[in-house]
């Protein structure tokens, strides 16, 4: 139901601008959104996955410097909601921990390559968060793999037409 009012939405903007803004939110992606961007809006695969990959690289930064602010902020303004937030980066945590240990930063990348539910940026970026990463270690397993996620998707698109 969300999706589809997402994409309800998206028809009264320009094709273009649509592929930018529904591949930086979390449901959408480009795993979504470029399919829809050439099967649906008629777009060239190379377009579609350029904005794709421009709209999927705008929450990367605000995500990971925007979540220990916004935790900060709730301990001060609303102290019962950090539990939730805990739990979040401890799920985070969990799920990336014991693999990045094993495996290092590809594990980031992998992570943020996996076109499926719970892989992606926005889980790429939120687990680089809870594993305490710097920017300077993360961001270029963040952008790689959301580069060859979007290669997927894009080859999966390509080869069901």
């Amino acid at each position: 139901m969300i999706v589809e009012t997402l994409f309800h939405w998206a028809q009264s903007i320009p094709p273009w601008l649509a592929t930018i803004v529904l591949s930086a939110l979390p449901i959408t992606e480009c795993r979504l959104t470029i399919p829809v961007a050439i099967l649906s809006w008629h777009l060239s695969p190379i377009l579609a996955y350029v904005l794709a990959m421009i709209g999927n690289a705008i929450p990367i930064a605000p995500i990971f410097f925007g979540f220990l602010w916004f935790r900060s902020f709730a301990a001060r303004s609303a102290p019962w909601s950090t539990k939730w937030l805990d739990r979040l980066l401890e799920h985070a945590h969990k799920k990336l921990g014991k693999h990045f240990e094993k495996y290092g930063i590809v594990a980031l990348f992998i992570l943020s390559a996996i076109p499926l539910p719970g892989g992606g940026i926005w889980s790429g970026a939120l687990a680089a968060v809870a594993l305490k990463l710097s920017w300077k270690q993360s961001w270029p397993a963040l952008v790689g793999g959301m580069l060859v996620m979007g290669l997927i998707v894009l080859g999966v698109t390509m080869t069901t037409t």
